[in-house]
């Protein structure tokens, strides 16, 4: 009887799969509600690939399947999935862009500058600023894991367009809690900035000004000196190390 059930159970779930089985690349085209219906199959797939590169995510962030599964066996018409009804109203938003309101300029330069999604995404399926990414960490995590989420994201992208990791947005994330009274924390990330970036006067000056406003004026003036010393034509800095005076 055991073996009898089993077996049963393994031939439905066969037939269960075999249902949802496709013919991939599909002859015709199911549940289209922002592409065109006569879009041809393998424009359709090439303008798919190009949206997982442009997020750089695969076919079931938004598509009901499994990883490393034949997609054959995928359920693309489904909507189950948020991601696609987020998808289509994306896409709906850069057709207006580009449709509508961009046409709309009075002068436009040649070739015309057009939206895609990779405007935006860079490579990463939410499209966050690395300063608001690591403040988010902040106030969920605390200063520890905010610099941990930074380094692990300049780790991993590094070199490429997803996220900014120039001399700004830790200075960024410095100002924001300077501005909350989180002094201490703000010196963190500002001489973070000033070790990953060792030859940035401006990441050295913003640093300054933070150990100078915190009361740390012997720091202060040596982070101006290396923000001098990297950029002798400073005349901002050079003003407050007179009015600071002699240097140490």
């Amino acid at each position: 009887m055991r073996r009898f059930t089993t077996l049963l159970f393994l031939a439905t779930l066969f037939v269960g799969r075999a249902a949802h089985a496709q013919k991939f690349p599909p002859d015709k085209l199911q549940n289209l509600k922002v592409f065109p219906p006569d879009i041809p199959v393998r424009a359709l797939i090439d303008t798919m690939r190009s949206f997982t590169r442009a997020l750089g995510v695969r076919c079931t962030y938004c598509h009901v399947g499994e990883e490393r599964q034949p997609l054959s066996s995928f359920d693309f018409p489904s909507d189950q999935k948020p991601e696609k009804q987020k998808a289509r109203a994306m896409l709906r938003m850069v057709g207006a862009i580009n449709g509508e309101y961009l046409t709309k300029l009075v002068s436009r330069r040649t070739p015309q500058v057009s939206v895609a999604c990779a405007t935006c995404h860079r490579g990463v399926a939410i499209p966050r600023p690395i300063q608001q990414v690591v403040l988010t960490t902040y106030d969920s995590a605390g200063a520890d894991s905010a610099i941990a989420v930074y380094q692990a994201l300049r780790t991993r992208y590094y070199g490429r367009a997803a996220y900014d990791f120039g001399e700004v947005p830790l200075a960024d994330v410095g100002e924001s809690l300077r501005a909350r009274g989180k002094t201490a924390d703000a010196l963190r990330f500002y001489v973070l900035n000033t070790e990953l970036l060792p030859t940035s006067g401006f990441a050295f000056r913003e640093a300054a000004q933070a150990q100078l406003a915190s009361g740390d004026t012997a720091a202060a003036m040596h982070s101006f000196q290396k923000a001098l010393a990297i950029n002798p034509n400073d005349r901002q800095v050079k003003a407050i190390l007179d009015r600071l005076g002699p240097r140490p």
